[in-house]
C-alpha cells in the first residue's frame, strides 16, 4: 500500500455521482463546492480510518472554507479521483479534540457500505469515536477543483475593462473573472454568517 503522501501526490480531481450528492453526503447544509474547496485551503488535517480500510483506505479530513467554516469530510481515493462519503460542519466538541488528546473513545461500527458510512459520520461527531490527536497534516500538490462549462453575457465596456485589468496583471482575462466571482462569494457568504451571528 502506498504511503499517504505518494497517494495523495497523484491525486487529480473529485469523483460525484447520485451516490455521493445525496443528503448523507451534502445534507448538512454543504454545497458540493464547499466540501471540494475545503481540500485546497491550509491548514488541512488528515486522520486514516484504518479500521474501516480493508477494501479501500478512508481517511477523514478536518479543514476550513474560504469562508472559514470549518468542515470535516469523510472521503477515500478512487482511480486518482476523491470520493467524499460525508462532509459536515465542524462540532465545537471536534475543534476542542483537534488541540488536546482524546479521552474515552467510543467504538465505530463496521459498515457495509459507503451510503452506511456517509449516514454514521454525518449523524456523528469523530471526535467521539477517533484519536484526534493521531491527526496530521496533508497537501493535495495535482488536485483541481471541478468545473462548468457557463455562456456568459457581458457589457462590452465591462469586458474591455476586465481585460485590461487582466492585460496589467499578465494573466487571462477568464482566469482573474473567477478570482474576482471568487473573492466576492466569500465576501457575501462571511456577511451573511455575520448577519446570522448577530441576530442570535
Amino acid at each position: 500500500m502506498p504511503d499517504i503522501a505518494a497517494l495523495f501526490a497523484n491525486v487529480e480531481g473529485f469523483e460525484w455521482d447520485a451516490g455521493n450528492t445525496g443528503k448523507n453526503v451534502l445534507g448538512h447544509g454543504v454545497t458540493q463546492g464547499e466540501a471540494e474547496e475545503m481540500f485546497f485551503i491550509a491548514p488541512l488535517v488528515l486522520l486514516e480510518d484504518e479500521k474501516h480500510s480493508a477494501a479501500e483506505r478512508r481517511f477523514l479530513l478536518f479543514g476550513p472554507t474560504r469562508s472559514g467554516r470549518l468542515l470535516t469530510a469523510a472521503f477515500t481515493v478512487r482511480r486518482k479521483l476523491i470520493r467524499i462519503i460525508s462532509v459536515r460542519e465542524m462540532s465545537r466538541l471536534r475543534v476542542a479534540a483537534m488541540s488536546k488528546s482524546a479521552k474515552k473513545l467510543k467504538r465505530v461500527p463496521k459498515f457495509r457500505s459507503d451510503e452506511e458510512a456517509g449516514a454514521f459520520w454525518t449523524s456523528h461527531d469523530a471526535a467521539e469515536y477517533l484519536d484526534l490527536s493521531q491527526a496530521r497534516p496533508v497537501r493535495f500538490p495535482k488536485l483541481r477543483p471541478s468545473t462548468a462549462t457557463i455562456s456568459l453575457r457581458l457589457p462590452q465596456a465591462l469586458l474591455e475593462e476586465l481585460r485590461v485589468l487582466a492585460n496589467e496583471r499578465d494573466v487571462p482575462y477568464q482566469s482573474l473573472l473567477k478570482v474576482y466571482l471568487a473573492e466576492r462569494i466569500a465576501e457575501e457568504r462571511n456577511s451573511a454568517r455575520s448577519r446570522r451571528r448577530a441576530s442570535v
